[in-house]
């Protein structure tokens, strides 16, 4: 599974293009630069599943078990579902991070994997999760390291690691909470953010954050562009919360991504045959690099990876010349492929959309009976209709009731 695995990952990175970057040119954040990354051709057909937060508008439901480890997902619609590892649940009782990304099939009930993100805050049985978010990188990094070395990250070691970050980043959170490090930036997230669009076509980001090399791939454009703005929101509040002035270099791009290939020649198989019957969740660490991917029948669905680059990072005024020629030899010789993605992306897109939108949850043979005997009440139709006695058991009990 793994050296097939890294070999068919291999491949897929052939076929994709790193493009010209992304940086706030005023300089007031000095420390992200974000790379779009495009494929070098579609398929005709968009895929047949969406993201989470649209299965939560869609009927999906999120339940707290109670169990730290585990939240309850009720998936109603005819569609699988991506769970990605980046989210935080977020409802009326303890908050959740689901552990690692995987597909929730089709009209299945099960437990899906999350580590507890928010200490402080019990656990309140069968309350549901409405919405959810991101998670800062240095969370994410820590919990897939301990995916690839242990299985599943010790719950204790997690608290840890938030305590640790939210002092390192002077965010103050009563239930030790890693959401209150988004919702301190929350004004500054929503007004950078506006300097990275995403482009039509495009599968994921590779993100330079300071003395870090971060990526998110998908394998379609659109669940891509369904969960940018998470991917966004990622990456941009690790780099305000841990503000710096140098960021590492686009020519340590290709050397990151050889070593995503090494290091995904020893993997760690997620167990999540409950929620898929198809999926296949990876974990890896090597070197200081540490990920995970999600493939189903042979497709990759999701591959995140963050890897520390110390001492390599370079201010960011004087990378912004090379930068700025990338971008402009791009915008006048960009690959010829752009033009065939941006035309089949707006044809899979239309088609994607009439799909998400004529999605509703499907009815079960209960429903279904319910409705019946709803709409006719007087008439059971299920249970077997009474027989008449015999004349001579008929004529005793007619004695029997007419004796003085």
């Amino acid at each position: 599974m793994s050296l097939n695995f890294s070999k068919s990952l291999s491949e897929y990175l052939e076929k994709i293009e790193v493009g010209p970057p992304l940086y706030d040119p005023k300089g007031n954040l000095q420390n992200l630069v974000i790379y779009p990354v495009f494929p070098c051709s579609l398929a005709p057909h968009p895929p047949e599943i969406i993201t989470l937060s649209t299965a939560l508008e869609k009927g999906l439901r999120l339940t707290d078990t109670g169990v730290v480890s585990r939240v309850h997902v009720d998936n109603p619609l005819p569609v699988s579902v991506l769970a990605s590892e980046s989210e935080t649940l977020i409802g009326s009782t303890q908050q959740r991070s689901v552990q690692f990304s995987c597909l929730i099939d089709p009209m299945r009930k099960a437990a899906l994997p999350v580590s507890c993100v928010e200490e402080g805050q019990p656990t309140e049985y069968q309350a549901e999760f409405s919405q959810t978010d991101t998670c800062p990188w240095s969370l994410r990094s820590f919990k897939m390291d301990q995916l690839a070395r242990f299985g599943e990250p010790p719950q204790n070691w997690v608290w840890d690691q938030i305590k640790t970050y939210l002092a390192d980043t002077a965010t103050h959170s009563s239930t030790h909470n890693i959401h209150s490090v988004l919702d301190q930036n929350s004004h500054r997230l929503q007004t950078l953010s506006k300097l990275f669009p995403p482009t039509p076509g495009q599968v994921g980001a590779i993100c330079a954050v300071g003395q870090s090399l971060v990526i998110e791939l998908f394998g379609d454009p659109e669940i891509f562009a369904d969960r940018y703005d998470k991917v966004l929101r990622s990456a941009l509040v690790e780099a305000l919360a841990r503000p710096s002035d140098k960021i590492v270099p686009a020519g340590k791009i290709p050397h990151f991504l050889n070593q995503i290939i090494e290091a995904c020649q020893t993997t760690k198989v997620m167990n999540n045959r409950s929620l898929n019957e198809n999926g296949r969740s990876l974990a890896f660490t090597h070197l200081g690099l540490s990920g995970q991917a999600l493939i189903a029948n042979g497709h990759l669905i999701h591959l995140s990876a963050h890897q520390q680059w110390p001492g390599q990072g370079q201010p960011l005024a004087d990378l912004c010349p090379e930068m700025d020629a990338a971008r402009a030899d791009w915008e006048s010789h960009h690959p010829p492929f752009m033009d065939e993605l941006a035309h089949s992306y707006s044809r899979r897109l239309r088609r994607y959309n009439s799909f998400k939108s004529k999605l509703k949850p499907s009815s079960t043979n209960d429903d279904q009976q319910q409705k019946t005997d709803d709409q006719n009440p007087d008439q059971d139709q299920s249970a077997p209709q009474p027989l008449p006695l015999n004349p001579g058991l008929h004529r005793f009990f007619l004695r029997i009731f007419n004796r003085d």
